[in-house]
């Protein structure tokens, strides 16, 4: 029995009512009232959900239609109805609008009509008459359509209407040879048939004798024929209409550029979830190349995956491209797709084939599951380029806001910064959300690849070519971080003009004369009075000097001695020698162990770092404070270039996490000094201290980066 249960579709169309109804028995509530408001062919069938609804009856009263049935099961009602008509369902009060299912053809404004009786069979060969023919084409890209584009105007509803019970209609469907025709929504009697027949000069077919209504069929456009739809009935009433709905896969357009879908996907640059998530078309059984589809995924990404199809025939193989071109079959032995997919490094995109034995459609969602780096399905990377940038750094646009994370297990990440300025660009940070995240604009040596400057968010200048942003986590592994910002432009940087000045300092030389002479008499006079004891006092400063020599170089010697043995090292000693360090001379200490790798001088404080001990990767530390205390002090180690490396122990002992050591106070005018052992690849790492000063948070960050 042709039944579909179509409920809603009642609903769009009436607007439904129950009560008591006036003149009827007091059992009897009506169901659905409505007025029609059209002419036209009409169908409308009821059936019953239960096991029987007593009492169920349609009512249909027009101009010259007045037609009342009761049955307990189904009812149907099929005619041409004028404009006033009016439509009744009631029953018994023990039935409600949830027990009973409807199905109804009604014409609409969109909707294509019979207006003339068609032809009742298929011309037999050399009948070559204007027959009437159904043309459509879907106008969307694979599933997509631009904003305004209605069903209506990609897909075709017919309504047509059989005479008596001897009428038949035959239906020219247009298209070319591997176009696929579905054919769904099949609504009319019980006793409605619809043939399909392929036909041509030499002679026509009888391909199927029956489509079902349930769902759709789909027909792929025959070579060298023509398709066919022959419309017949067994009943012996009069005046059946009957309605479908066709849709046409032209595959001349299918692809985004025009032509077929194709295997291995060449049509043009991949598509990106900004086109769209969702992807569908159809596929012929004689279509032995298949469809693809290319979409952009980048490097370690992760994204959801749901594949399914109008047949279990079709199978589902799944390609890693490789940003060197090649392809890695991540396919199921199934033909089946997985629920997720999880890109690598070396990800450019993801290509889907499909292939199938039966004529069908296929659709290919996918789903994100990470969020999203600047606006890419991808992961920034962690590593900055070695010559020249590609696909994989993502562009920072200036002025821009951009939003990214790192993951749980992503601890950097890198983004590109074109500068076109000839004079270079003045840029800084505006950071719009605070994370847990260090950034770091980093200027990068366009001739050699190196990194020969940084900021931390201040203003910097950056020369004309390709530098770097990064992003390093501050929070614990395993939490996920959103970060925003935005990298602000100041305009071309100017060179400051240099004005010409005339030169009139001569005109005050008798007077610098003058006044030097004045100055320098009264100290004149206190040398000549002091002249013994100031002869006596260089000598003993000689002295005191050469004394601290001999102590820092004692102090030295004893501690790389103890930092050079690969057991029992006395923690004792190696904490008394920085002791001792720290009540030394500042500028002593740089004669005796040498140039610091990195020096840093401010107002508020000193900080002065030299390796020691070369196979133990230790690092000393001078800090010497300003005028002020330092409270809640830190040294951070970060990592702008290269692997990350690892605090293994601190002297003296301070309490350290990860990559920050914490250092209690600093009074103001003192200095300590501490040993740091650091062990990992190499890598280039860069200070940050930080504390307050005067209940005021400040910090210095050297800009030099160290090789390790």
């Amino acid at each position: 029995m042709r039944r579909v249960v179509a409920l809603t579709l009642a609903m769009l169309f009436f607007s439904s009512s129950a009560g008591i109804v006036n003149g009827q028995s007091e059992d009897k509530i009506t169901l659905i009232e409505e007025n029609i408001d059209y002419e036209g062919p009409f169908w409308y069938s009821v059936s019953c959900l239960k096991v029987s609804c007593p009492g169920l009856t349609i009512e249909i009263n027009g101009i010259s239609t007045n037609y009342s049935s009761e049955n307990d099961h189904l009812l149907e009602w099929a005619g041409v109805l004028s404009s006033g008509a009016s439509l009744k369902i009631s029953s018994e009060s023990s039935i409600s609008l949830e027990d009973i299912s409807t199905q109804m053809i009604k014409v609409n404004e969109f909707s294509i009509v019979e207006n003339e009786d068609l032809i009742d069979s298929i011309p037999s060969q050399g009948n070559q008459e204007n027959y009437y023919t159904i043309l459509t084409s879907d106008i969307c890209s694979l599933g997509n359509c631009d904003l305004g584009i209605k069903d209506y105007e990609r897909q075709t509803e017919f309504i047509g209407i059989l005479d008596n019970y001897s009428d038949k209609d035959s239906i020219k469907i247009g298209g070319e040879f591997g176009d696929v025709i579905e054919i769904s929504e099949l609504y009319g009697d019980q006793h409605l048939r619809v043939e399909v027949w392929h036909r041509n000069e030499q002679g026509k077919l009888l391909i199927n004798n029956d489509l079902l209504e349930s769902g759709s069929s789909f027909l792929e456009y025959p070579e060298d024929y023509e398709l066919w739809l022959r419309i017949n009935s067994d009943s012996n009433k009069e005046l059946y209409p009957y309605k479908f709905t066709i849709y046409r896969n032209n595959q001349s357009i299918e692809a985004p550029l025009g032509g077929e879908l194709s295997v291995p996907w060449n049509h043009g640059e991949a598509l990106t979830y900004h086109d769209s998530w969702h992807y569908e078309s159809y596929i012929s059984k004689s279509d032995r190349n298949g469809d693809s589809i290319l979409f952009r995924l980048g490097a370690d990404a992760e994204v959801g995956l749901l594949c399914s199809s109008s047949n279990n025939n079709m199978i589902f193989e799944i390609f890693l491209i490789k940003y060197d071109s090649t392809l890695e079959n991540i396919s199921l032995e199934n033909g089946t797709c997985p629920e997720i997919i999880v890109s690598d490094e070396n990800t450019e995109a993801i290509e889907l084939r499909i292939k199938t034995e039966e004529t069908g459609k296929w659709n290919i969602s996918f789903i994100p599951i990470r969020k999203l780096d600047a606006g890419k399905l991808s992961d920034a990377p962690e590593l900055r380029w070695l010559i020249q940038p590609d696909k994989r750094w993502t562009e920072i646009k200036l002025d821009s806001e951009i939003t990214g994370s790192l993951h749980s297990s992503d601890n950097i990440d890198i983004y590109l910064i074109r500068i076109l300025d000839q004079n270079g660009s003045r840029v800084y940070l505006n950071q719009l959300i605070k994370s847990e995240v260090n950034y770091t604009i980093q200027e990068i040596d366009q001739d050699t690849g190196l990194l020969v400057n940084t900021s931390n968010g201040e203003t910097i200048v950056l020369p004309y070519g390709n530098h770097s942003f990064r992003i390093e986590r501050r929070a614990d592994q395993g939490i996920e971080i959103d970060y925003t910002f935005k990298l602000e432009y100041l305009g071309e940087y100017e060179e400051p003009e240099i004005e010409d000045y005339e030169d009139l300092s001569w005109m005050f030389d008798n007077f610098y004369k003058l006044i030097g002479v004045l100055f320098l008499t009264p100290l004149m006079i206190v040398i000549f009075w002091n002249r013994k004891a100031i002869i006596n006092r260089g000598k003993i400063t000689k002295d005191i000097q050469l004394h601290d020599m001999e102590r820092l170089i004692r102090i030295r010697d004893r501690l790389s001695r103890q930092l050079n043995k690969n057991e029992s090292k006395d923690e004792n000693i190696i904490d008394s020698a920085l002791k001792q360090l720290g009540e030394s001379p500042w500028n002593s200490i740089n004669e005796v162990w040498g140039k610091p790798i990195l020096t840093h001088m401010t107002e508020q404080i000193d900080i002065c770092a030299w390796k020691i001990a070369e196979n133990e990767k230790n690092l000393l530390l001078g800090i010497k404070a300003g005028n002020c205390d330092w409270e809640m002090a830190a040294m951070k180690i970060h990592f702008p270039e290269g692997s990350k490396l690892t605090i293994t122990d601190v002297s003296p002992k301070h309490i350290f996490q990860d990559d920050e050591i914490f250092l209690d106070t600093i009074k103001s005018n003192s200095q300590i000094f501490i040993r740091i052992s650091i062990s990992g690849e190499n890598a280039n790492l860069g200070l940050q201290f930080s504390g307050l000063v005067n209940g005021e948070p400040l910090a210095a960050a050297p800009n030099k980066i160290i090789n390790w």
